[in-house]
């Protein structure tokens, strides 16, 4: 069905006792199927920053037409350089991303409004096309 896909995504275990050998296998993954297909547009996840780079010695790889590589290590450096300028952030993004049943607290504590916000979720919803170009 490769054939037919807009994309491959390429998921690593990040619970593996060998990120580099995780990575390489990874890589190995990318490279087949590229073989197979080279025009598929392929994401995928690796745990090393470093490992990134073996990606552009794959002749079919190209980041011009969507073949991306997003790293964990990088993220979680990124994200705690920006908690670093924006306190709070980290928590913010936590509590955004992950979903928690709504606690009732009676007092009027800072605990109370914590929770009450740590209940909300995001939603994604496509808008009219009438709301084009009002931004």
């Amino acid at each position: 069905k490769i054939e037919s896909a807009d994309a491959c995504l390429i998921l690593a275990n990040k619970y593996c006792a060998d990120p580099d050998a995780e990575d390489a296998s990874n890589i190995m993954r990318v490279i087949s199927i590229k073989n197979y297909h080279p025009k598929i547009r392929i994401i995928t996840q690796m745990l090393q920053y470093h490992n990134k780079a073996h990606l552009l010695n794959i002749p079919s790889w190209n980041w011009k037409e969507g073949d991306d590589a997003i790293c964990l290590a990088e993220l979680k450096a990124g994200f705690i350089a920006q908690s670093c300028l924006a306190q709070g952030l980290s928590t913010m993004l936590a509590n955004l991303f992950s979903m928690r049943s709504f606690i009732e607290i009676e007092e009027d504590t800072w605990q109370k409004y914590y929770l009450e916000g740590v209940a909300n979720e995001m939603y994604t919803e496509y808008l009219s096309s009438a709301f084009v170009g009002l931004s």
